[in-house]
């Protein structure tokens, strides 16, 4: 494989630096409308693509009259902003290395990234600087420089490394994922190629935070793509609505809990006008029909695409059929061309119907920062072992089961906790599910779930009963406890940790919530 990207669907002016911090391109000194920023109280401010860029060569110019060497990591703390766009491309655009990190992190972690990252310098917003003051040199994202200081764009080795992502941390330290200019570029470059992501002329929205690989595709894809972002400080489900009405928005991304609390704030606000939005992204976490029919109702006319990657091996992995088969609404989609997909087993042999995905794509990341070892275990000969268990079909298309991680054991037998959660979705009552396991000294581990949904339409006894009738035995889940919402963690996916210990203290305590 080809360890250039091709970057045929990208802006000229992009394709000739290979520096991710110039994604703006030719539009960089155009007066059109580049960022719509939505505040946590749904105020909004209009932003050109020139003075983002403008800001952009302010922090580059600044950082390179501090003296910093090329390949210096630089972090930037806080929730979404412009402020923040522009440290992140300016950071780049001077040669050195952006370090996003998620501010929602204990305090101890955040100090254990700092150093890890050997930060020279780290940007951060009012309400986290206090946080790492006294552990790095700290600079203001509100105060960031305004005048240029003589700095000039230039190349850049296209394999030096661009940024580091943290992965969550939930199994185990965050884990610094080193990612090259070139590997960001290509992932762009692949999802310009499948034909129902083109951007240009579009309006999207990016409400995931920016320290997450979620957001950050999408904001490089729209950028270089000539289209047009609202870019929101943190998620509200109701201005998110609102903003999508306001702004016309034509494509939304998200994770399927994001989806499901934009379903409920949207029917609160009287059914809000989304008909604008022909695409909507959903990714990050198994895709359950629940969810593609709660996306469809606020759009009826837009295509829901159930999209796939990940921190280390990036996105646009799958898109359409080359043959043109529809794809089914649960489906990650076809391999793209150019990228190598496999299956194994839990012996490392290659299956063609379920096992854990392998890929091989000039995406990928190069190394998890300062662990060798890891990494070797991690990538062999090219290929990257995601960790998450796939299954093909007959057409070819893959499907996003679950995480390796989270499968446990119930009386000999695996269960992956998604299987489990689109049967509970499936059910008219149900608009979200979790399935988490709590020890037994008979099973050892047994499932049980935490459900959002009308507990007066529904009992604990239905739902029991209702998997028991669409499934094998064993995965029914033994106890089903109702919330009104579930608890999301700083990715703003479902925080199965949290809902697991407080599984195991219910049962604790008989049971009771």
């Amino acid at each position: 494989m080809d360890s250039k990207p091709a970057l045929d669907h990208l802006d000229p002016g992009l394709q000739a630096s290979r520096n991710l911090g110039l994604i703006l391109g030719q539009r960089a000194d155009s007066g059109e409308l580049a960022i719509v920023f939505v505040d946590s109280a749904g105020r909004s401010k209009h932003y050109s693509f020139r003075s983002i860029d403008k800001g952009c060569r302010a922090v580059a110019g600044d950082l390179q009259s501090r003296g910093l060497r090329p390949g210096s990591r630089v972090g930037i703390l806080g929730i979404n902003s412009v402020e923040y766009l522009c440290a992140y491309l300016g950071i780049m655009r001077a040669g050195l290395v952006a370090v996003p990190v998620n501010q929602k992190q204990p305090e101890e972690t955040i100090a254990f990234i700092c150093e890890d990252a050997s930060l020279q310098l780290l940007y951060a917003d009012e309400a986290s600087r206090t946080r790492v003051e006294n552990r790095v040199l700290t600079l203001s994202l509100e105060a960031l420089p305004q005048r240029e200081t003589g700095f000039i764009d230039g190349y850049t080795d296209p394999d030096s490394t661009a940024l580091i992502l943290y992965t969550s941390g939930s199994t185990g330290r965050p884990k610094g994922v080193v990612l090259s200019h070139a590997s960001q570029l290509a992932m762009v470059d692949h999802v310009h190629t499948d034909e129902s992501t083109l951007f240009s002329g579009q309006m999207g929205i990016v409400v995931a935070p920016m320290f997450h690989m979620n957001a950050l595709v999408f904001l490089e894809s729209y950028l270089a793509g000539g289209g047009s972002l609202v870019l929101m400080s943190k998620f509200n489900a109701e201005i998110f609505a609102q903003a999508i009405e306001e702004f016309q928005v034509n494509m939304i991304t998200g994770v399927p809990t994001m989806i499901a609390l934009l379903y409920s704030a949207w029917a609160k606000l009287d059914k809000t006008d989304l008909s604008s939005v022909h695409t909507v992204y959903i990714g990050s976490a198994p895709v359950t029909q629940a969810i593609v029919e709660q996306a469809k109702a606020m759009a009826p006319d837009a295509i829901v695409l159930n999209s796939y990657g990940t921190t280390e091996t990036g996105g646009g992995l799958f898109g359409a059929h080359p043959q043109g088969v529809n794809r089914p609404s649960t489906a990650v989609g076809y391999p793209m061309e150019g990228v190598g997909i496999k299956l194994i087993d839990k012996q490392g042999n290659e299956v063609s119907d379920e096992g854990v995905l392998l890929v091989k794509a000039q995406s990928a990341m190069t190394e998890y920062l300062n662990l060798p070892e890891l990494t070797a275990a991690k990538i062999r000969d090219g290929w990257i072992n995601t960790g998450d268990i796939f299954q093909r079909d007959e057409n070819g298309f893959f499907y996003f089961i679950g995480r390796d991680d989270d499968m446990f054991v119930c009386s000999g037998e695996n269960i992956y906790p998604g299987e489990v959660e689109r049967i509970l979705e499936s059910h008219p009552a149900v608009d979200q599910a979790s399935v988490v396991p709590v020890p037994d000294s008979i099973r050892g581990q047994m499932p049980v779930a935490w459900v959002v949904g009308s507990e007066s339409k529904v009992s604990e006894a239905q739902l029991q009963e209702y998997v028991r009738s669409k499934a094998a035995p064993y995965l029914y889940p033994r106890r089903v406890w109702f919330l009104d919402e579930l608890p999301l963690a700083g990715t703003s996916k479902i925080d199965r940790n949290l809902l697991a210990a407080k599984a195991r203290k219910n049962m604790d305590n008989g049971g009771k919530t």
